[in-house]
């Protein structure tokens, strides 16, 4: 008999169903359930793991935080602790029958790491079971017939570079946290915790949110001429956008009154626009976020449909479809379904020219494999859209576009018209979610033409700050400065937005605590704020993939950078106390009382126990708001921008979903109170 492990249960019935010569049967054991059937000739269990089976944690002896354990933390031997006890019981029971075990979790270095635990827990009942390692991209059938007909040897090298990771993230993360929180007075589940990636990663987004409170506005004006061209309105604006000088602006107030306009110049340009190239993981969570999704919620939803057998593995860093991927079987595929039949029957009539982006070793680009064969959610369907649509684009030709600039002159001021439009909408046709604003200019306008002047508006407005981070554009400079890898991105951000330090929005606010702990690690430490200490860790887990340093090695470096760290933040602790301590006051204040200037604080009564809104001058002020007096709260770096109070992040208890809204009674219009009819609904569930 042979055991088949796989990586999570979806993924152990699709290599089940996909691979079975026999009808399949199936055991639950508690809460797992495993797949017996024949696969290649042979008796076969596939069994699904819950991701690591094995936590990375410190002795039981370091359980309570104190300063006097912190160095010899950093230098203790690390636990491998079993924690999914209903997994492993299984795989024990049948690896002592079994002859052979094919490990078929996700191929990279955290899959292995997993593979590895499994095989830990087989060889430890039975040391004389053969071990094998099937490699795939995708759970298609015929992908996981060809993989497991040339089995391979699990690669430690692979879970060495993972596990190296964890054991860093833990020593690294556990002594600043603690040393962080107990500077602040921050224990139990109010700890403030620090990260080898999370902390440079909220570094930029404070950073981001420093410039914009440091940012002075500069006061411009413009002015935009309303054109009439037989009943056709246009719009043409002065040649400066921006006008910052008031007495140029004074000029061109002058010409307000002018009710003709002569075209002076007609210019045209035609450009190719090439197709987009094919999805690595960081286009894909961008492009998911362009079309509406949350990074982890995009990143959740494509790794069910790869599970499923739809798509490809999502963590890639691949821009390149390698040769061995067969394009017209996923083309003809795609084919069935009328949504793309056009697309493919144009693309299969010629040969295949993909676009190409960057090479990487790894898996083949984000692409689907099959069409679904069972009724989607809508936001399943639109990611699994997404990447079918940006496959087929990567097939078809050029979008070939026209941009028109029409120079005018009203009264001797310079205006201009600009015009664009598609003339051949090539991949665009197919890529919907690529956004073009066509603005089509009359074909008649021609040079000395008069046009009349309905009107010149003039807008007088300030100089905006430099825009907030939004997630897609976090997870783009994260791969940049190689902060993380291509799957632990979208984690990082979630962690950050659960621990409370920045706002879970699609833009991304830090919050008064975030502030506080960067900025004290930055003037004491400023390596780990910095993302080079982070790429350089990246670099050292490579060169375990690549077999040039050993996990050992590379964790006792690290260790002895931690102690450089961990010296130079205690030589001020009393500073970083301080600093932590006014910020963590900030972090419960929603802002002024409308009636007498004092802070509004979240208060619990100890009478009622119920929570509400209430003025820091009570009883001389008894001004308050409501609360929800159930799930979660969090009071938003966001503030409303009616009445310029914070909001509140809620949660309820059951729910995975956070509404961002304020409480401010006077802030809601009827239409308002529609739509938090939802955060109502949800806390009722």
């Amino acid at each position: 008999m042979q055991m088949i492990i796989a990586e999570k249960s979806t993924a152990a019935e699709t290599i089940a169903k996909n691979l079975s010569e026999s009808r399949i049967s199936s055991k639950e054991y508690g809460p797992v359930k495993v797949w017996i059937t024949k696969i290649n000739g042979e008796e076969s269990v596939v069994i699904p793991l819950k991701g690591h089976i094995k936590e990375v944690k410190y002795p039981s002896k370091y359980k309570k935080w104190s300063y006097d354990t912190l160095k010899e933390m950093i230098y203790s031997k690390l636990d491998y602790a079993d924690t999914a006890i209903d997994n492993i019981d299984v795989l024990k029971d049948y690896a002592k029958k079994a002859e052979k075990v094919i490990i078929a979790t996700d191929y990279d270095t955290e899959g292995e790491s997993i593979g590895f635990e499994a095989i830990d827990v087989v060889r430890s009942v039975n040391s004389r079971i053969k071990i094998y390692r099937a490699v795939f991209s995708s759970l298609t059938k015929s992908e996981l017939s060809e993989s497991f007909s040339n089995l391979k040897e699990p690669n430690k090298n692979l879970a060495d570079s993972a596990d190296a990771r964890r054991e860093i993230d833990l020593i690294l993360g556990a002594v600043l946290t603690r040393f962080i929180s107990l500077s602040a007075r921050r224990l139990g589940n109010s700890y403030l915790s620090v990260g080898r990636v999370q902390t440079p990663t909220l570094t930029f987004i404070v950073d981001r949110e420093q410039e914009r409170r440091d940012f002075k506005p500069q006061k411009f004006w413009s002015f935009t001429a309303r054109l009439d061209f037989e009943g056709n309105e246009m719009l043409a604006n002065y040649k400066e956008e921006k006008i910052f000088d008031p007495k140029e602006a004074e000029k061109i107030r002058a010409v307000k009154k002018a009710k003709e306009a002569r075209i002076v110049s007609i210019s045209k340009k035609l450009r190719s626009v090439l197709p987009p190239k094919p999805f690595d993981t960081t286009t894909f969570l961008r492009s998911a976020a362009s079309a509406g999704f949350s990074i982890m919620n995009a990143m959740r939803i494509v790794q069910g449909l790869y599970m499923k057998g739809y798509v490809s593995y999502p963590r890639t860093d691949n821009q390149s479809y390698p040769p061995t991927l067969n394009l017209k079987e996923i083309l003809n595929e795609l084919g069935k379904d009328r949504r793309y039949k056009q697309f493919t029957d144009k693309v299969l009539s010629a040969e295949l020219h993909p676009t190409s982006g960057k090479t990487a070793k790894d898996h083949p680009p984000i692409h689907p494999v099959k069409l679904p064969d069972e009724k989607l959610t809508p936001q399943e369907f639109k990611i699994f859209d997404l990447i079918s649509r940006r496959f087929l684009a990567t097939f078809m030709d050029p979008s070939k576009e026209e941009s028109m600039l029409v120079t005018l002159d009203i009264n001797g001021k310079e205006f201009e018209l600009h015009g664009a439009k598609v003339l051949e909408p090539g991949w665009r046709s197919a890529y919907i979610y690529s956004k073009y604003e066509e603005n089509i200019l009359p074909p008649k306008l021609k040079e000395g033409q008069i046009l009349r002047v309905k009107s010149i508006d003039e807008e007088e407005a300030e100089t905006a700050p430099p825009p907030r981070y939004s997630q897609g554009g976090m997870i783009k400079l994260m791969e940049e400065y190689r902060l993380g890898t291509k799957s632990t991105r979208p984690d990082i951000l979630s962690k950050l937005m659960l621990r409370r330090y920045i706002s879970a929005s699609k833009t991304l606010i830090p919050s008064e605590v975030a502030f506080a702990v960067t900025q004290s690690l930055k003037k004491i430490s400023p390596e780990l704020t910095g993302p080079k200490l982070t790429a350089d860790l990246e670099e050292e887990m490579n060169n375990i993939t690549e077999a040039k340093k050993s996990k050992e090695e590379v964790v006792d470096e690290a260790r002895k950078d931690v102690s450089e760290i961990l010296s130079d933040l205690e030589k001020k602790k009393k500073e970083v106390g301080e600093l932590m301590h006014k910020a963590l006051l900030q972090q419960y204040v929603f802002g002024k009382c409308p009636l007498c200037g004092h802070d509004l604080k979240m208060i619990i009564s100890k009478r009622t126990h119920k929570r509400f809104v209430g003025c820091s001058n009570y009883p001389n002020c008894h001004f308050a708001m409501p609360l929800p007096q159930s799930g979660y709260i969090f009071i938003s770096p966001q503030t409303c921008p009616k009445c310029g109070l914070h909001e509140i992040e809620w949660r309820g208890k059951e729910s995975k979903r956070t509404y961002i809204f304020c409480v401010n009674p006077a802030c809601h219009t009827e239409a308002d109170k529609e739509k938090t009819k939802e955060p109502a609904k949800a806390k009722e569930k």
